[in-house]
């Protein structure tokens, strides 16, 4: 499933070492940490959304706990071996010619199983919403989405400069310092990458029109519309939209190639030896 938010390089960094809350896990300085305590921090972000009763409460806490528990020990293990795998390929030379499909296809497989668990787990929950909370829920990411909106508006260049950041610190955290030309690939990539938040706020209210419309009328299988809505929002994509998020794509994965093929020895150890750290804090996790 391609994904809509974010830069497509971060996203592709991100999609490497398959840190599944990357948002928050990302100002972590461990894994572990963030992991064990990803629980509180939904709970925290949920009532941020809606303000769910104490029956509810319980029930999300139920829902949690199953997932992680599923996702520990059938999933971290799964993520830890494909690390190594990538770790070793690297050890072999495959960033003289990488090849990232086959990666983003094994990631797209580990995203959908885990994305189908949970929205199994927290639809039921999604149907106990009564009218105010689900009016508490879509204006909250109304007003979300508006406020993004207004931030990129007021300052469009420091957004850009914000972009070029993020992807810098991805970049650092995988193959250590950068070189110049590997700094200027990005910076020039940040320029010519036309990016308007317009587009995808539209795609996303049209989702959630429709998401929420079935919340409320609750017609016959709108748990499992709703499902569908979750796992494929791509096809409420205009022909427009598509069109531009397959070339972001495109252009992503060009510079990614850039990138790793242009790393340095000392560079393609320490995406290497970091690829074998983040496996090791998987398996860990997986037995705790």
């Amino acid at each position: 499933m391609t994904q809509p938010d974010g830069t497509p390089i971060h996203q592709f960094w991100r999609v490497i070492a398959l840190l599944l809350l990357a948002l928050f896990i990302n100002s972590c300085s461990s894994i572990q940490f963030a992991y064990n305590n990803v629980d509180y921090w939904i709970r925290w972000k949920a009532q941020k959304y809606v303000e769910l009763d104490s029956t509810q409460k319980s029930e999300l806490q139920g829902a949690l706990n199953s997932f992680f528990r599923w996702h520990r020990q059938t999933q971290l293990p799964r993520y830890a071996d494909f690390l190594n795998n990538l770790a070793e390929r690297v050890d072999e030379g495959a960033l003289e010619n990488p090849q990232l499909q086959p990666v983003e296809e094994q990631v797209h497989q580990f995203l959908t199983a885990t994305s189908e668990n949970a929205y199994n787990l927290i639809l039921p929950l999604a149907a106990q919403l009564n009218e105010q909370q689900i009016n508490e829920l879509q204006g909250n990411m109304w007003r979300k989405e508006q406020k993004a909106l207004e931030k990129w508006q007021r300052s469009p260049e420091k957004i850009q400069q914000k972009r070029d950041k993020i992807i810098r610190r991805e970049s650092v955290r995988w193959l250590g310092t950068l070189t110049e030309e590997q700094k200027n690939l990005i910076t020039a990539w940040i320029s010519k990458m036309e990016y308007s938040p317009l587009q995808r706020i539209e795609q996303r209210r049209l989702w959630q029109s429709k998401t929420f419309d079935l919340l409320r009328t609750k017609p016959e299988g709108y748990l499992e519309k709703i499902r569908s809505l979750l796992l494929n929002p791509e096809q409420l994509w205009s022909p427009e939209y598509r069109q531009a998020q397959e070339q972001r794509q495109q252009q992503a994965q060009v510079l990614a190639r850039k990138i790793l093929t242009s790393t340095s020895l000392e560079q393609r150890r320490h995406l290497s030896r970091t690829l074998r750290e983040y496996a090791q804090d998987f398996h860990s996790l997986a037995n705790q």
